[in-house]
Parts: C-alpha cells; structure tokens; sequence
C-alpha cells in the first residue's frame, strides 16, 4: 500500500523546527514569503502546503525538504532522512554533548537488543 502524505506530522514539523530556531510563526512568514495563517494552517493540519510553499519554509527554517517529510517517506528514504537529522542535530553539539549522545544512543541500542530477545 502506497503511503500517503501526513500533513499531521508535516505540521509537527514545521512547529519544532520554528520553536527550535526561536521563530514565531510571523517570523517564519516573514522569513519565508507566506502568510502568517497560512503558516498556522499547516502546522496545524487544515491545509497543505505547495511544493513551492514547502521549500520555503525548509529553507527559512535551514533544512532540507526530506526533513519535514521523513514521516510521510517509506523505507530507506525516510531512515535517510532521519539520519540526516541526526546529524544536523549533532552538529551543533559540542565535543562533550556529541560524546554523551553518542554513549546513550550506544547504550539504548544495546538494550533495545536485548528487549528483541
């Protein structure tokens, strides 16, 4: 069955990564040349965006497109996606933080392997 667009989570998305950078929703308008409740609209589900409307907010908000799709995405591009997240997240780490994440994600992992059995 061919996954469709979730404009739920699209919505969750836009929201965390404009909370992340500070931004209220006006700002993000601004920053990306949309309306204000059109922002609102889809952060809130009750519209979708255009293509054109969802690279700009990717680039107002500095991700990529495949970011704030990743839960609509199936398979490897949405594992992809994830990852690239991943690592934009862990950029802005420093050398202490990138070491603590990495050990607990090492340490979830591993009971997660064990939970498996």
């Amino acid at each position: 069955m061919e996954k469709k667009l979730d404009i739920g989570a699209l919505g969750e998305k836009v929201k965390q990564y404009r909370k992340e950078k500070g931004y209220s929703a006006e700002k993000l308008s601004e920053i990306a040349g949309v309306s204000k409740s059109h922002i609102n609209n889809i952060e809130s589900a009750n519209s979708h965006a255009s293509a054109e409307v969802l690279v700009r907010i990717a680039n107002a908000l500095h991700v990529s497109v495949d970011i704030l799709l990743c839960d609509s995405l199936e398979g490897m591009t949405s594992q992809q996606a994830r990852i690239k997240e991943y690592a934009r997240l862990l950029e802005e780490c420093t050398d202490a933080e990138t070491k603590i994440i990495v050990d607990t994600v090492k340490a979830l992992k591993n009971s997660l392997k064990d939970f498996d059995r």
